[in-house]
C-alpha cells in the first residue's frame, strides 16, 4: 500500500493543494459518510420491519431530514466563490 501512494503521490495529494475552505466544500465522503450513518440511526432501533414499503419510508423520511439540512447556505460562501473564480476563471 505504502509503495502505491509513493508511486501515486502526486495524484494523492492534488486535494490538498486547494484553500481549507474549499476543501470543506468537496468532501463528498463526508457527504455520503452522512448518509449511511443517517440511515444506520433511522433504523437502529427496529431489527425487522414488517414490510419492505415501511422500511422505504423510514429511510426516505431520514433523506428528507438530511435534505433539510443541506438546503442551509454554504458557510462563507462568498469567499469560497471568489477563490473558485480566481482558480477556475474559466469555467465559473
Amino acid at each position: 500500500m505504502v509503495k502505491s501512494w509513493e508511486a501515486n503521490w502526486e495524484a494523492l495529494t492534488t486535494f490538498f493543494r486547494y484553500p481549507v475552505e474549499i476543501r470543506r466544500v468537496m468532501y463528498t465522503t463526508n457527504i455520503i459518510e452522512s448518509v449511511n450513518s443517517k440511515f444506520r440511526k433511522a433504523t437502529a432501533g427496529r431489527r425487522v420491519f414488517p414490510t419492505e414499503e415501511s422500511l422505504l419510508k423510514c429511510l426516505y423520511m431520514a433523506a428528507m431530514e438530511l435534505e433539510r439540512k443541506w438546503r442551509r447556505p454554504i458557510k462563507d460562501w462568498p469567499s469560497i466563490y471568489a477563490q473558485l473564480s480566481i482558480l477556475f476563471e474559466d469555467r465559473l
